[in-house]
């Protein structure tokens, strides 16, 4: 799987547009909300190219699937490989289920405030929905190798339990009126240095 240029682009600034959102302008966000965001936005947006046509789904409904048993495990291996080549080692020994920490947000609030200025990343970098995924998933990794207050095992776990949520949910129809909001005005409004320098943020 060959990751291009513009993944790499949109990967930063779902990190900035996830901790803005999520912090509410802080910059400081738990660890958990943090990891489970980006992954359920991942999922989500790899739910959303598998192309179904449901017309009495409401957000939230579980929707299991075969395609998604089949792609879902791409997001798993994208951060895993990231993390690797960040020099982290995840140690499957200490994989359990309490590795996964489950986000105390709920699915479809999460992904209501997140997808439609993910949506603008994604337009902006010129992605299809399951370029965005990967994207998502890169940023994943990266939050995890940033957030020193968790194990890697726990990030990693709490990230593939939220991939597989996002990847078997309904999610919420995109917001019209939020589709004009730009992630320069999110950047804006996080007073996201301009200058660039990273990290602006503080996971906890």
């Amino acid at each position: 799987m060959e990751i291009t240029n513009n993944q790499n682009k949109a990967v930063n600034d779902i990190v900035e547009m996830v901790v803005a959102v999520i912090g509410n302008g802080s910059r400081e966000i738990d660890t958990t909300e943090a990891i489970s965001s980006t992954a359920r936005l991942a999922g989500s947006f790899l739910f959303r190219s598998f192309g179904f046509e449901i017309n009495d789904a409401k957000p939230g409904t579980v929707m299991l699937s075969e395609v998604a048993n089949t792609k879902g495990p791409q997001l798993v291996n994208i951060t895993q490989a990231v993390l690797q080549n960040f020099g982290i080692q995840i140690d499957n020994s200490k994989m359990s289920s309490g590795n996964q920490k489950q986000a105390e947000s709920n699915f479809v609030d999460i992904i209501n405030k997140v997808q439609n200025p993910a949506l603008e990343i994604m337009k902006k970098n010129d992605l299809s929905y399951e370029q965005m995924a990967q994207s998502g998933a890169i940023a994943t990794a990266f939050i995890i190798q940033q957030s020193g207050n968790i194990t890697p095992e726990e990030g990693f776990g709490t990230a593939i339990y939220h991939y597989i949520e996002g990847t078997k949910t309904y999610p919420p129809e995109f917001s019209s009126a939020s589709k004009k909001t730009t992630n320069t005005k999110i950047a804006e409004k996080a007073n996201i240095p301009s200058n660039g320098s990273k990290p602006w943020w503080k996971f906890w």
